[in-house]
């Protein structure tokens, strides 16, 4: 089968427990999923590389992987990028409309998005995403495209999503090592609420919690814009070590334990039932209460939403997200964590499903992200060709005249 590479869009979603590649087909402006890949993550430390070499082992691994199952070569990637060294900052810029018309054009825009973006950063640190938030024209809020409005002054909201420069270099190097290219970086739950909220959720509030083996990523949305965003170093990792420490086993033991019989309430477990738990260096094998594993799971869960609630409060957010929360990344998937965030957040809560109809096999929260990088990269492929015609339209427009 014939196919241009050009055609092609892959997401390598870079977890602590995990790493996973997914292959698309862009066909007629829609994407089409043709392949996946997972290994287990080696290298990266609550979302962040400790070590590039075995990263990059992980990154052709699965690669390998992703391309076998989708039947195609593949040369560049979308990455995520999460990690305790993610801020999130508001800012504006202003530009005035000149012309006789003061009709307002995309240069205008991106003059205005530009000098919102012209803040003075810490040595170290550079902006991965400029998000437009709202425009303002002479007052006038809530317009979500100015183009073609006549206006003498426009004002451009953005949200500016910063990272470690040296964070971002490790993740192009560990990419580059295994012989492929970064088309671009995309904040992790940016990429998870592309492939899992809804409009109406988006333009009326919600909150979106991907909680994944490192780290819980925090998100905001709110009219259809990304508002306030947070990282926890606090996830799925976290839990197994609790159960590990607790029950006097190993992390291996205690992962199983997690996923066998994991429960994010002691209300879920009947108090009678015992299950066997292996000991350290041969220390033999006992019983224990399977409450005893909830408990245990149910603390720290309860710590996490405690955390997030206090943070949304601070923010400012708390009484604006009308939708209520989205949860997704592996941790979702845990029995009754929905309902004790919804307990402790005192909101709605659901779990959130990638919005994709095949291949089955994906149709799970732990590839909201890996589903989300392809359809961000969709979207700026679009707008950056959306772009490029703009310029050939103008340049055979002044030929007319020159």
């Amino acid at each position: 089968m014939k196919y241009k590479k050009k055609d092609l869009i892959v997401g390598l979603d870079i977890g602590t427990s995990k790493i996973c590649a997914i292959v698309g087909k862009v066909k007629e402006g829609k994407l089409d999923i043709l392949g996946a890949g997972v290994v287990q993550s080696e290298g990266v430390i609550k979302g962040v590389i400790v070590n590039i070499a075995q990263v990059s082992a992980c990154i052709k691994k699965v690669i390998r992987i992703a391309e076998l199952d989708a039947g195609r070569r593949i040369d560049k990637l979308w990455v995520s990028i999460a990690g305790s060294h993610i801020e999130g900052k508001d800012n504006q810029g202003f530009v005035l409309i000149t012309g006789q018309d003061r009709v307002i054009t995309m240069k205008d825009i991106e003059e205005a998005l530009r000098r919102a973006s012209s803040i003075v950063l810490p040595a170290g640190r550079e902006i991965i995403h400029i998000l437009p938030q709202d425009y303002i024209v002479d007052g006038q809020n809530g317009i979500k495209d100015p183009v073609g409005i006549r206006g003498a002054q426009l004002q451009a909201k953005v949200h500016l999503v910063t990272a470690s420069s040296s964070y971002c270099q490790n993740i192009d190097d560990s990419v580059r090592d295994a012989g492929y290219e970064v088309e671009g970086l995309v904040l992790q739950p940016l990429a998870s609420g592309v492939s899992t909220l809804l409009p109406e959720e988006e333009d009326l509030g919600v909150a979106l919690l991907d909680i994944g083996g490192g780290t819980t990523d925090l998100a905001v949305f709110l009219k259809e814009g990304l508002r306030f965003t947070r990282i926890f170093a606090v996830g799925g990792d976290h839990l197994t070590n609790d159960i590990a420490v607790g029950l006097h086993t190993t992390r291996e033991n205690a992962e199983k334990i997690k996923l066998d019989y994991g429960v994010a309430s002691v209300d879920l477990i009947d108090r009678d039932e015992y299950l066997e738990v292996e000991g350290v260096a041969g220390r033999g094998r006992y019983k224990v209460k399977k409450s005893v594993v909830a408990h245990i799971i149910q603390l720290r869960i309860e710590e996490l939403f405690e955390l997030v609630d206090l943070e949304l409060r601070s923010s400012g957010y708390k009484g604006l997200i009308t939708s209520g929360v989205v949860l997704t990344g592996g941790s979702s998937l845990l029995p009754g964590i929905d309902k004790k965030a919804e307990e402790k957040l005192k909101l709605p809560v659901r779990v959130g499903y990638p919005r994709i109809s095949s291949p089955k096999k994906l149709l799970s929260p732990v590839y909201a992200t890996g589903i989300g990088l392809l359809l961000f990269g969709l979207k700026r492929r679009e707008e950056i060709a959306s772009k490029e015609r703009i310029g050939v339209k103008i340049k055979e427009w002044l030929k007319e005249f020159f």
